[in-house]
């Protein structure tokens, strides 16, 4: 049974007072004088604590009419199961935002407040799980931990939540959102469900790929979005960086100043620069600009952190750059140093195409015997003694061949196969290239792949006798013969070239195709000469999976990956990546979108199809009018009031009668 006003309920309380009247039972106080009652002797009242209820059904007939009368002021109703009301309980996930732009100000702190906030106004039959955020979702306290251990829900989420800071990564929130859908769990299925999206809401934060889910109807968000007491703020973002190799490159920066912003001036410098070569100009808001960062006139090495100051905000005012790191490349050419400046000779095309980069430095040296030191590539015209070459490229070596004959391959090779000189008086052309194959990797440019100016005077026939897989074929003369062969021998790489690249056999030196098939060899063999790519926090550093690392943080803390491990960088700053053969400084920025610190609206969210808790709120108030209205007319229909007061009267008329005849039939003290 239901009430539609149970407040009248507590009118039944009322009963205490006939109770107490019975105990009172006070004697008249009106007194007349008979003479014959003066030779009787009075009697002693009995004291108030000794006197006990006599007329029970009386007693009870009285209460039961105050208890009916408040009954039937409460307007009771019975309610079927079809229309009875779910039970309130819910299961709420808690998405705190961790991200790089809550470090302004007091932001994280706010966040905090706020979760536990949430967390104490749940009950304790709710579900309740929490969850950080920035570039993926983070789990702290899932639904299936509340479910074993409630009672302890509030200060296990509270020792996390200590232990948590804000990172350096971006803000995505799609991402967090379409994984906080899945972990409302099996347990969770009868319960209503909600997500308190706690955040700064920046126009930063990625939300494109909230396009690709439909948002579930039962899920509703509620969004508590955190502002600072200012959104000023000056970000600085890498843009381009000159591939030079010097230490007076040029660095553009791009600057950017939030709109309706207070701020206008600030000062551009290297960390630890003369105040004399500082920057120090005005923004107005809402613009942007491209910047040339000013002359840097410290040790270059040192100097890689080009700071911004006069901003609020300093979170994103940083930006590091790598100093000047080429690579040395070892390179050795099997024949006469004498040669290097011969026009006719290959080791004169080779000597000048082999340039210094921004990466690479490549260091050619030439002599008619094996270095004491393996080069890390190995050049061979002609003849050579096989003599530690099987070796070498067993061990990892990278050896290319323009062979004479046959003697020195097929020690390397172990086939059988011949080499003999083309005879013809015809030049050759490529009739077919293998631009896909990684050691022909520069070609797969469509501006690279014309090879109809490119002339063979003479080639080597090389004949495999017995077919082999082991020997690739890259690329073939118009006349069917092989141009370029590879191969690869236990851990290293061998290639045949059927025609030299000196003038004396082809225009391969003197043509547009040969630097860039140098460099494409020598990024095979490990060496790549593609600037350092500009990366950003959640990136990977670039490793050679062949071989085990060494990391040192900016907070020089070292982390030892082994061969085919991949590290993600957290922080901004310089990491030192350290193996075997080389050491690199790499710099980690900022993710330029987390500078875009003006806050979304909410109402952004329901764009992409998501439910959020005004519209939800409303419909649950609607719920509950519809509700109210029914249990209304549920009652009316009902009117259950009317037999209370029929009972009410009945009872009243019997305990008039009982009154009346004990105070008739009441005896009268001897």
């Amino acid at each position: 049974m239901n009430w539609l006003f149970p407040l009248y309920l507590a009118g039944a309380a009322a009963i205490i007072a006939p109770i107490l009247l019975h105990l009172r039972r006070r004697p008249p106080q009106d007194r007349v004088e008979f003479s014959s009652l003066l030779f009787l002797d009075a009697q002693t009242p009995v004291p108030v604590s000794k006197r006990r209820l006599e007329n029970w059904l009386l007693l009870l007939l009285r209460c039961l009419a105050l208890i009916l009368l408040a009954l039937m002021f409460s307007r009771p109703f019975i309610q079927s199961e079809s229309t009875a009301s779910v039970s309130p309980n819910s299961a709420t996930l808690i998405l705190l935002d961790r991200s790089a732009s809550m470090r302004r100000a007091d932001l994280w702190k706010q966040a905090i407040a706020e979760a536990e906030k949430q967390l104490k106004a749940a009950k304790l039959t709710d579900r309740i799980a929490l969850a950080v955020f920035d570039r993926e979702l983070t789990t702290v306290w899932s639904f299936e931990e509340d479910r074993n251990t409630p009672a302890n829900r509030l200060t296990a989420i509270q020792t996390r939540l200590a232990a948590l800071t804000p990172t350096w990564n971006a803000t995505q929130l799609d991402r967090a959102l379409i994984a906080a859908v899945p972990s409302f769990d099996s347990s969770t299925t009868s319960l209503k469900k909600r997500i308190h999206l706690i955040s700064d809401l920046q126009e930063g934060t990625k939300l494109d790929a909230l396009r690709t889910i439909a948002w579930p109807a039962e899920l509703t968000l509620s969004v508590h979005r955190l502002d600072p007491a200012a959104n000023d703020n000056l970000s600085i973002a890498l843009a381009a960086r000159e591939d030079d190799r010097s230490a007076d490159a040029l660095v553009r920066i791009r600057l950017s100043n939030t709109r309706d912003s207070a701020l206008r001036d600030f000062t551009l410098a290297w960390q630890d620069a003369p105040k004399s070569d500082a920057i120090t100009a005005q923004i107005p808001p809402g613009a942007s600009r491209i910047l040339t960062a000013p002359p840097n006139s410290t040790n270059s090495t040192n100097a890689t952190t080009l700071t911004l100051t006069g901003d609020t905000h300093n979170f994103d005012n940083r930006i590091f750059i790598a100093p000047p790191q080429p690579r040395t490349v070892r390179i050795h050419f099997l024949g006469k140093d004498a040669t290097r400046d011969e026009a006719s000779a290959p080791l004169y095309y080779l000597a000048r195409a082999l340039q210094p980069t921004a990466t690479l430095a490549p260091v050619l040296t030439a002599d008619e015997k094996l270095p004491a030191q393996p080069a890390d590539i190995l050049f061979i015209v002609g003849n050579a003694p096989a003599d530690g070459l099987r070796d070498y490229i067993e061990r990892g070596g990278f050896l290319v061949t323009v062979p004479s004959d046959a003697t020195l391959l097929k020690t390397l090779t172990g086939l059988d196969l011949n080499v003999t000189a083309d005879l013809s008086d015809e030049y050759r052309m490529l009739a077919e290239v293998k631009t896909e194959h990684p050691l022909l990797k520069p070609f797969a440019d469509p501006k690279l792949r014309d090879f109809t100016k490119l002339r063979f005077w003479k080639h080597r026939h090389i004949e495999i006798k017995t077919a082999n897989p082991s020997l690739e074929t890259l690329a073939t003369f118009d006349n069917g013969h092989p141009a370029i062969l590879a191969a690869r021998i236990g851990k290293g790489t061998l290639i045949v070239l059927a025609s030299g690249w000196h003038p004396g056999d082809s225009q391969f030196a003197l043509s547009t195709k040969f630097v860039p098939l140098l460099y494409g060899w020598l990024a095979a063999a490990g060496f790549s000469h593609d600037p350092a790519a500009t990366l950003l926090v959640g990136d990977s550093l670039p490793l050679d999976a062949a071989q085990a690392h060494t990391i040192t943080d900016p907070e020089n803390k070292t982390h030892s990956l082994k061969a085919g491990e991949t590290f993600t960088t957290s922080q901004i700053g310089l990491h030192k990546v350290q193996s075997a053969a080389h050491t690199q400084v790499v710099a980690v920025n900022l993710p330029p979108d987390e500078g875009r610190v003006l806050p979304l609206e909410p109402t952004k969210l329901a764009e992409y199809g998501i439910k959020l808790a005004s519209a939800s709120e409303a419909v649950a108030a609607s719920e509950t009018t519809d509700q109210r209205l029914t249990a209304t007319d549920t009652e009316q229909r009902q009117n259950l009031w009317w037999w209370f007061l029929v009972t009410l009267l009945a009872v009243l008329l019997l305990e008039t009668a009982i009154a009346g005849r004990s105070r008739h039939s009441a005896p009268v003290p001897a």
